[in-house]
């Protein structure tokens, strides 16, 4: 087991950064063993969420492959379809990136390789013309107006791309139990047995709802066994 000794917070502190456990300490009003357990919850709900964000973004990046390569009769749809300079961009750097590491430019491995902002960017306004609604609308078996989809996707892009920068992700205006029901839903927009899936393998709730003691347990006096913290707040 872990002692919370002070030298142990001071080691914290050090590798942890000051700068980056600010946030922390504000949220615990300069307590430094509750700031230091809400960075351990950050990473633990952290890790909890990005599985299912993650289960999102290879839900939609199928979608669209499957269905564009259907429709434009060619797995590689991305090179025939008339993009903007910037998703174009983005293609062509994914495709340097694979040659870069030695791989195979393959459509699989295009598609994999491709930024989730890259497939958020096909549900904008821009698109909506010549890619939402003759294609990409039919993805959604229940209708979804794009603008929301849109909104949807941006706001989960930005709470992966927190996560996927060891950001805090807790103590901020959306609740994490919204951004999660939020991202189980559009999961489910595309497909429920998928939505279903995710949300069965993934401990978000679990992890979610568990408490940690708000005051650091003593360390056990020579010889006398150190009382179980109370769980609980």
């Amino acid at each position: 087991m872990f002692g919370y000794t002070d030298e142990a917070f001071d080691t914290l502190e050090k590798y942890i950064s000051g700068e980056r456990l600010a946030a922390y300490y504000r949220l615990s009003r300069g307590d430094q063993w509750v700031a230091i357990k809400l960075y351990e919850k950050n990473a633990e709900l952290s890790g909890a969420l990005y599985g299912v964000i993650q289960g999102l973004e290879v839900t939609v990046r199928n979608s669209v492959h499957n269905l564009m390569s259907e429709r434009l009769g060619c797995d590689k749809w991305y090179d025939r379809f008339h993009f903007a300079n910037s998703e174009r961009a983005e293609i062509d750097l994914a495709k340097d990136s694979l040659l870069g590491k030695g791989q195979p430019t393959t459509p699989g491995r295009v598609v994999s390789e491709l930024t989730f902002g890259f497939w958020v960017k096909l549900t904008s306004r821009i698109y909506e013309h010549t890619l939402w609604l003759p294609h990409l609308s039919r993805i959604f078996p229940i209708r979804v107006n794009r603008a929301v989809v849109h909104e949807r996707f941006v706001l989960l892009k930005t709470l992966r791309n927190r996560i996927a920068h060891h950001e805090r992700i807790i103590g901020r205006t959306r609740p994490l139990p919204t951004e999660y029901e939020q991202t189980i839903e559009a999961i489910r927009w595309i497909n429920p047995i998928v939505a279903d899936w995710v949300e069965h393998q993934n401990n978000f709730n679990e992890l979610y709802a568990k408490k940690f003691p708000k005051k650091r347990p003593q360390p056990a006096a020579e010889g006398i066994a150190a009382a179980a913290p109370i769980p609980g707040e």
